[in-house]
């Protein structure tokens, strides 16, 4: 009997043990469930532990420490910084129109000898250029000769009214041959030796170049006829194009610099000179004049150039480019309330300059900004706001929500497009790939080859990358390329998160039209 008992003892402790273990996996399944869940939904929790939290404005989202370092949200401050730009073009030289002269005969006649007998020439203003025969030169010269004889006869007349008229004459003789453009020179040897010369020489009123010429030996000239085009290249002009959103940035008077192609390392110094009045239809540009000394000539009419002028707008209260977001009708900013707050902003800003923006309204200095991911805080801004008003709706709560992630059409495209993309585009091949070869969310390298029709590599451009997601705020980042031992041009990119992003190439090379072209890469 008491073996028995000590059995049935025996199995109801065992039948207890089970039952409680039984009971304690469970709860630690449901424990483990409601973790996992957790972390893939930490953002939906977080927000709806936000709704309804006192001072919480309509704009504001909360990012934990942990979810700022993987979405790469970074924060700087609002600061008075001296705003500087540089605006980079092409331009061409030519004449400077002031010093462009031409050379005409003042009387009519025949070219006996000539000087400078081909175009491109230098001539220095005094030097010879031809001899001309002209009967009005000749009978000029008679006169002079005859009114100086007259005047000497006639010094000594007792009557003054005669000795008045004979120097008269001889002024006025003398002031015809000089309206002609007979030298001092040639009018005190006349007077020296009484000769007069059956053709006389007509010297280069003006130093430079001889860029036209219609003139040869024998010919008949006459006052209309045009002999000579003469261009002085001591100084000279170049006309470059300004985009529209550069033209607030350009003054007459800014220094500029110019350097050429085949030549980088020296540096021309100017100034812009002139601002033209008008744009152009199909460019949309705007043409402005620089105005460059050239005593050694080296730069020549007609040759490109890479020209820069050096904006210096002093110092402003300033926020970096990546902390605005630009919808258009207005600009936003995401201020760093702390605690992991942010609260959107709009702000009143003036032109870009060097990466910043100028802030005329809406920010006080020392304040801190979301300076880089700030289109990711503007979305959850926006669905918290969302999320918040469904909320209160009837029958809705966030966990509803949550579930919708799992409905069936509820899942994001993402492009599965990679490897390297080819597009020719005028005379030239551009490819892009990317470094990993599959595009990943974060640090990419973006790599472009450029080569031309018969396939040789281009390495003599300036190479540019913007890259974007199409999502609405989202401001395009950018970077300049530096070309690498093996021929491609990269830059270092950061693709934020999953999904399609739009990659436009901008490729300018000096004396051609800018390139731009766009691509679409995966992020994985």
């Amino acid at each position: 009997m008491a073996k028995s008992v000590k059995v049935v003892l025996m199995m109801i402790l065992g039948l207890g043990i089970f039952a409680g273990g039984y009971f304690w996996g469970v709860n630690f399944r449901d424990k483990e469930l409601q973790a996992i869940s957790s972390t893939k939904t930490g953002e939906m929790q977080g927000m709806e532990s936000m709704v309804g939290m006192p001072g919480m404005s309509p704009g504001m989202v909360m990012v934990s420490q942990q979810n700022q370092q993987l979405l790469g949200i970074k924060t700087a401050a609002v600061e008075r910084r001296a705003l500087a730009q540089t605006i980079r073009t092409v331009g061409s030289v030519t004449y400077d129109e002031t010093r462009v002269s031409r050379v005409h005969s003042k009387s009519d006649g025949w070219v006996e000898k000539l000087y400078v007998n081909y175009t491109g020439k230098l001539v220095t203003k005094g030097q010879p250029l031809f001899t001309l025969y002209s009967p009005d030169l000749l009978a000029t010269q008679q006169e002079y000769l005859l009114a100086l004889k007259a005047r000497e006869r006639l010094a000594n007349s007792s009557i003054p009214e005669v000795r008045s008229g004979a120097v008269s004459l001889v002024q006025a003789s003398k002031s015809r041959l000089s309206l002609w453009d007979i030298s001092d020179d040639q009018i005190h040897e006349m007077e020296k030796t009484g000769e007069f010369k059956k053709a006389l020489t007509l010297y280069s009123p003006y130093s430079g170049f001889v860029i036209k010429k219609d003139i040869n030996e024998g010919m008949k000239v006459m006052p209309d006829k045009e002999l000579y085009t003469i261009a002085d290249l001591s100084n000279v002009w170049v006309n470059i194009d300004i985009y529209e959103y550069d033209i607030p940035l350009i003054k007459v008077g800014q220094s500029a610099s110019l350097n050429l192609s085949y030549d980088p390392g020296q540096v021309f110094t100017g100034k812009v000179s002139y601002i033209y009045p008008y744009l152009d239809e199909k460019t949309r540009t705007l043409k402005v004049r620089l105005e460059f000394p050239n005593p050694d000539f080296k730069l020549k009419p007609d040759m490109y150039v890479n020209a820069e002028i050096k904006v210096d707008a002093g110092k402003h209260l300033a926020v970096p480019e990546d902390a605005v977001l630009n919808s258009g009708i207005r600009k936003l900013v995401f201020v760093d309330k702390g605690s992991g707050h942010f609260e959107s902003k709009e702000v009143k800003l003036s032109a870009k300059m060097g990466g910043y923006y100028q802030v005329l309204s809406g920010l006080n200095e020392g304040e801190k900004v979301a300076s880089s991911s700030a289109f990711l805080l503007d979305s959850e801004s926006r669905l918290s706001e969302a999320m918040g008003a469904m909320a209160g709706m009837p029958g809705m709560s966030m966990a509803g929500m949550q579930d919708m992630k799992g409905m069936e059409g509820m899942k994001t495209d993402t492009p599965t497009k990679s490897g390297p993309q080819e597009k020719k585009i005028q005379d030239l091949t551009l490819t892009l790939s990317t470094r990993p070869e599959k595009a990943k969310a974060g640090e990419n390298v973006l790599r472009l080859k450029i080569t031309d029709k018969a396939g040789n590599p281009v390495k003599d451009a300036q190479v540019g990358f913007q890259y974007t997601m199409n999502m609405q705020g989202m401001v395009p980042s950018k970077a300049d390329a530096t070309l690498s031992k093996d021929g491609f041009y990269e830059a270092k990119a950061n693709l934020g998160m999953q999904g399609a992003w739009e990659v436009t190439v901008i490729v300018n090379r000096s004396g051609q039209k800018p390139i731009q072209e766009k691509f679409k890469v995966a992020a994985q």
